[in-house]
């Protein structure tokens, strides 16, 4: 299995080298992550999954980029099938607070969710059984609720 969370784009530098995803422009951004998911392909068993956690990300002007969707076709033009996905709430906290004012001059609303995306190579059916059987635990305070 392979797990990412990756750069999203230029949201943050990680570090001054120009190698880095967060320095580059979207465009060279998505050219080297297309790269990487084409090299996770590769490199990994057939029958088994992959799964990145991202979300949008927006460009100078304020609108999104589409990354999620990016994200989606670069796997899916790397050879997996794009099998499941869920959302990844974040704790919501100071949201309220933190975006106030931005909604009053923007309209645009606070984020409080990652995008879970699980790509599949091969038979999904056969990866799942890879991962073997899932035991679920329940004291009996829980088994009664």
């Amino acid at each position: 299995m392979i797990f990412s969370c990756p750069p999203y784009a230029d949201l943050e530098k990680y570090s001054d080298d120009v190698r880095d995803l967060s320095n580059m422009d979207y465009h060279g951004f998505i050219d080297a992550y297309r790269q990487i998911i084409k090299a996770c392909f590769r490199m990994l068993k057939d029958n088994r999954f992959a799964v990145f956690v991202v979300g949008e990300v927006r460009d100078k002007k304020g609108n999104y980029r589409n990354f999620v969707s990016d994200t989606i076709s670069a796997f899916i033009d790397a050879g997996f099938n794009y099998y499941n996905e869920a959302i990844l709430v974040n704790v919501v906290g100071s949201l309220p607070i933190r975006v106030g004012k931005q909604f009053s001059q923007s309209r645009k609303l606070g984020k409080t969710h990652q995008n879970i995306l699980v790509f599949v190579k091969g038979n999904g059916k056969k990866a799942a059984q890879a991962c073997g059987d899932v035991e679920i635990h329940m004291d009996e305070e829980e088994a009664e609720n």
